[in-house]
């Protein structure tokens, strides 16, 4: 399958996106520590087992990796850096890295085994993918929510991370042509560790999970389709020829059910038929509201995708209709149900993008097989940098609530450690914190029972010696000042 030069020139694709990464996760763009979520999240580890009535049943990836990455940082990067905070953003950029990486490699290794392209070519339509991701949202040269933003740690991990593992999973089993190929061709290692993949894939999140859930349901209703067509349809002979699928539908179905179960969905009191309509519109403004130039890219590429095929659609095409249609009639149902804005978060706008931008690349590798000259098309793409050019500034909005560059929330925690290590000093045994005050009524993102979660965090990993209760937290405007707005 892979020749020397090919592997190679792979290889050396993954290893210049993963350094890439590096630099972006760990100098452009760190991942902060910043709210009550996050510092609940870095030290509380759950059973990796779906939990029925919890709070979050089946979100087994986030809730578990989370925690252990962030051990990771306190226990191999802290020692060699001595900086608690920035160890932990350090461990979750490298994380993150490496699963960014595997997804990013994974969309070249689809082209070059299924031979639609070669090495050399697959890995320019690497580039374009990762160019995609990066530049989709770009308008202005500051501030700028790429698809791979996410308003905290934590959503990064619930929606963002789980939905690239869902993608490079499904990009993994596409390069066999399908989960049931991919079982008669793999190895017993290899399929112990795609079942473990799948487990966490399914049990991430259900605005990511169904990123895999399309794309294997998909597959059995094309084979539905197809079996109905010849008119030999056998129901006993159709489930066993897709039983793999079958597995799977049901396994994530069965997800669904111990979610809802939860005691979020059990506080969640949505009305699904009439946030419907409102949801529906957020739901086509997403896949549409994006950089000028790499919309007008798509819609060339599938107008000229479209007139090549005499205005037909192949059985590809079909899938790929269904893989976005599908996804996004969950999404839409699933956001009407919890908050019709979810839909157009950036976390969850990944998910639908995944497939439109392997889509139009498909598209553009057989435009140019047609005709070499349709290789200039991507020069389209080109045209988003300039948008760089209005207002030059800080490029992609920070990974926090409040928006703040990290060297302000490294700072205000920095604040918080020297309160907790006086009251050490001093041999108190509580404490009470003084914070920023925000204008929210609960004071989001810094909430008073953040002070609790400041204590188990700093004790757990043994930054102080010994648990100092928070008795209260104090809201100050000074604290604002000096570490939020800067005035």
């Amino acid at each position: 399958m892979f020749k020397n030069k090919s592997a190679n020139l792979i290889a050396v694709y993954g290893i210049f996106v993963f350094l890439g990464l590096l630099f972006y996760f760990l100098v452009l763009n760190p991942l902060s520590v910043y709210d009550v979520d996050d510092w609940l999240y870095i030290y509380e580890l759950r059973k990796p087992i779906p939990m029925i009535h919890a709070w979050n049943p089946t979100r087994v990836f986030p809730e578990t990796f989370m925690p252990i990455v962030s051990y990771f940082g306190v226990l191999v990067i802290n020692p060699l850096i001595e900086n608690y905070y920035y160890s932990l953003s350090a461990a979750h950029g490298l994380f993150a890295s490496i699963l960014f990486t595997l997804y990013f490699v994974m969309f070249v290794l689809l082209f070059y085994k299924r031979k639609l392209a070669s090495a050399k070519r697959s890995v320019v339509y690497g580039a374009v993918f990762v160019f995609l991701h990066f530049f989709s949202h770009i308008y202005r040269g500051h501030d700028n929510p790429s698809v791979l933003y996410s308003i905290n740690l934590t959503c990064f991990y619930f929606y963002t991370l789980s939905a690239i593992i869902n993608a490079s999973l499904v990009m993994y089993l596409m390069s066999y042509d399908g989960l049931k190929k991919w079982f008669v061709r793999s190895s017993l290692l290899n399929k112990l560790i795609v079942v473990i993949w799948m487990y966490f894939a399914l049990n991430s999140n259900l605005y990511s999970s169904v990123v895999l859930a399309t794309y294997i349901g998909t597959d059995f209703f094309i084979n539905l389709m197809k079996d109905c067509k010849t008119k030999k349809f056998n129901l006993r002979t159709y489930l066993a020829e897709n039983k793999l699928n079958l597995v799977v539908i049901v396994w994530w179905l069965a997800v669904n059910l111990i979610e809802v179960m939860g005691g979020r969905a059990g506080s969640i009191h949505g009305n699904l038929m009439a946030n419907l309509p409102q949801t529906i519109l957020f739901g086509i403004a997403s896949l549409v509201v994006k950089n000028i130039c790499i919309l007008t890219f798509e819609i060339v590429i599938l107008l000229k995708w479209h007139k090549m095929h005499a205005k037909k659609l192949n059985i590809n095409a079909q899938k790929f209709l269904m893989y976005i249609g599908f996804q996004m009639l969950y999404l839409v149902l699933l956001s009407a149900y919890v908050e019709k804005s979810y839909i157009i978060k950036s976390e969850v706008i990944l998910c639908s993008f995944f497939y439109i931008f392997l889509a139009e690349i498909l598209c553009l590798n057989s435009l140019i097989k047609v005709n070499e000259k349709n290789k200039r098309l991507p020069l389209i793409l080109l045209g988003a940098l300039a948008f760089l050019l209005i207002h030059p500034g800080r490029m992609i909005i920070p990974y926090n609530f409040s928006g703040i560059p990290y060297n302000q929330c490294e700072a205000l925690f920095n604040d918080v450690l020297e309160q907790f290590k006086e009251a050490q000093e001093k041999g108190d045994n509580e404490l009470v914190v003084e914070l920023p005050k925000f204008d929210s009524d609960d004071n989001w993102p810094l909430c008073d029972f953040i002070g609790e979660r400041y204590s188990e965090a700093l004790y757990r990993h043994k930054v102080i010696d010994s648990y100092i209760k928070v008795s209260d937290v104090v809201f100050s405007e000074e604290k604002s000042r000096e570490f939020i707005t800067g005035q």
